[in-house]
């Protein structure tokens, strides 16, 4: 199994990732949780694997998650991410 290189638990079987706030452009972000999202609360992630419940976040990299400050997929965004902050 896969992982997370940030909170090293196994992607498939954790329920959320720990790291909430994320470093962008120098500034420091909340990471979007799943409902914040718009995703179908009680469903995992076809990618990450994680529970999308209220407060959940996704693994780091997963083609899912949304970048808090520009609302696209945060894989593929433009903003320079630094770093992950618990």
């Amino acid at each position: 199994m896969a992982k997370c290189d940030y909170c090293k638990k196994e992607m498939l079987k954790a329920k959320s990732c720990t790291f909430s706030r994320i470093k962008i452009n120098g500034r420091i972000y909340k990471r979007m949780a799943t409902d914040e999202e718009g995703n179908d609360e009680g469903f995992k992630c076809h990618d990450c694997g994680i529970i999308m419940n209220q407060g959940n976040y996704h693994h780091f990299g997963c083609d899912i998650e949304k970048c808090p400050v520009c609302k696209t997929q945060i894989i593929s965004c433009n903003c320079e991410k630094n770093c992950l902050l618990k």
